[in-house]
């Protein structure tokens, strides 16, 4: 059976509200569910595989210590990466604040959205040379820009959940991607790519 995607929220709602009153297992199907898409998230902000995998770790066992404080979510997915970029960011300040020789240690310390060539899964050669053309022209977009697209392309989050990750409104959100899809558009006409502007959400199925 294939869900709706408002179908998949409602039945997410539905787990968390399981996993409020106390389901071990709904909490359990919570974490199994949103891991891939939260450790995804979190490297593009530390670039740390242990930072972040203890991040998640540690996020879900505050959520099940304060489970009977926590209220209804309207997105499961967007609490999560809210609640993971928060305390992500918090671990890297504090991290920061305690280094003693902060510039020979920022490189492991970062908190931009990070595309790699790496990362990018190609089945085909005639693939390659468009998915690097558009990583290259990724690299021009400011930090903001850049984890707006991840967010809204790479994720599928609305406008609603992004605003409530990032803490940004709307018109922001909107200013960003508009933004960023403007400056990807000059990058690669001057480039001569052949990469069609309209085609950029199917492109970026590429990346992981």
């Amino acid at each position: 059976m294939v869900f709706q995607k408002n179908e998949l929220s409602e039945n997410n709602r539905r787990l968390w509200e399981r996993f409020v009153g106390g389901d071990l297992k709904a909490w359990e199907r919570i974490f199994t569910l949103f891991y891939k898409d939260l450790y995804g998230y979190g490297l593009k902000l530390s670039a740390r595989p242990e930072l972040t995998r203890d991040g998640i770790h540690e996020l879900f066992v505050e959520l099940w210590n304060r489970r009977e404080h926590l209220g209804d979510v309207k997105s499961v997915k967007a609490y999560l990466l809210a609640s993971l970029r928060r305390k992500l960011l918090k671990k890297i300040k504090e991290e920061r604040k305690y280094t003693a020789d902060l510039k020979n240690n920022e490189a492991g310390y970062t908190n931009k959205v990070q595309f790699s060539p790496e990362e990018v899964i190609i089945k085909r050669e005639t693939q390659k040379s468009k998915v690097q053309a558009l990583y290259s022209a990724f690299e021009h977009l400011s930090d903001r820009q850049k984890e707006v697209l991840y967010l809204k392309y790479f994720n599928g989050m609305s406008y609603d959940e992004i605003e409530e990750i990032l803490g940004i409104n709307y018109q922001s959100i909107r200013n960003h991607i508009y933004r960023a899809v403007k400056r990807l558009r000059i990058i690669l006409d001057e480039n001569n790519s052949e990469i069609a502007i309209s085609l950029l959400p199917f492109v970026l199925t590429f990346f992981i």
